[in-house]
């Protein structure tokens, strides 16, 4: 029982080992460019070319978790373009990722089978620097901002005045993530005790450039007196108006 495990086993690696042999001594080879990146809702076109000369191809397609593009056959998914050149060559099989999103991130493998053997290659997909929309609100309590559809991971608000740099807790930040893999991040800074002269500034910092991608300048609103002192001012004012025309009349 041991003997013929082993036998099958030998029989396997010789069968991958000729087949490797046979890509090899024809030069069988996908290019492919190694990294893809791209922004949320950019579309992002993967090429792999075959490097030698025209062959009887049995199967060439893109998979991630799953075909996405063959060359010989239709495809149903309505966020990828396939297109398939077999003149002029080289043969090649283009992938076209439409509106990426960071769910769309990973490894995308291209594969070859011919009579000549199978072969396979790879492209990295990343997406970076997202931002769908953003805004602000302010009173004379807090400032807040807010950016919606926000990718890479890791970033952030930060808040100044001038030369003055805002850090926890004068602030908070809260974040959800969306279902494309997107986050939704708010921020309040509290300005009560800050200068109201003065504008506040938030800004999205993303750390895979080291640089704000959006920023607000918010002028605050400058407290209103309360109603019973405005309403004793305006009792002084009616005074001082009744006595000035008694004085005229006399």
């Amino acid at each position: 029982m041991k003997g013929s495990t082993q036998r099958r086993v030998f029989g396997w690696v010789s069968i991958i080992w000729f087949t490797a042999a046979i890509a090899v001594s024809h030069g069988l080879e996908l290019q492919t460019v190694s990294q893809a990146t791209a922004r949320c809702g950019e579309n992002v076109t993967l090429t792999c070319n075959v490097s030698s000369s025209r062959l009887d191809i049995k199967y060439f397609s893109w998979h991630k978790n799953k075909s996405l593009c063959q060359y010989d056959s239709q495809h149903d998914d309505p966020k990828v373009k396939c297109e398939y050149i077999d003149e002029p060559l080289p043969q090649s099989l283009t992938l076209t990722l439409l509106n990426v999103m960071p769910s769309d991130q990973g490894k995308y493998l291209c594969k070859l089978r011919s009579r000549h053997g199978m072969t396979s290659n790879t492209t990295d997909v990343k997406v970076q620097d997202c931002l769908e929309t953003s805004g602000y609100n302010r009173n004379e309590s807090y400032a807040e901002c807010w950016f919606n559809g926000v990718y890479s991971g890791g970033g952030s608000v930060r808040w100044s005045q001038g030369e003055l740099n805002f850090t926890a807790p004068a602030f908070y930040q809260k974040e959800e993530m969306d279902h494309h893999g997107r986050y939704n991040i708010l921020s309040q800074l509290d300005v009560q005790k800050g200068n109201l002269n003065q504008p506040y500034t938030c800004s999205l910092w993303m750390p895979s450039t080291s640089k704000a991608l959006c920023s607000h300048e918010l002028h605050m609103v400058k407290k209103l007196k309360g109603s019973s002192e405005s309403m004793v001012t305006l009792q002084w004012i009616c005074l001082i108006m009744e006595i000035i025309m008694v004085t005229c009349m006399t």
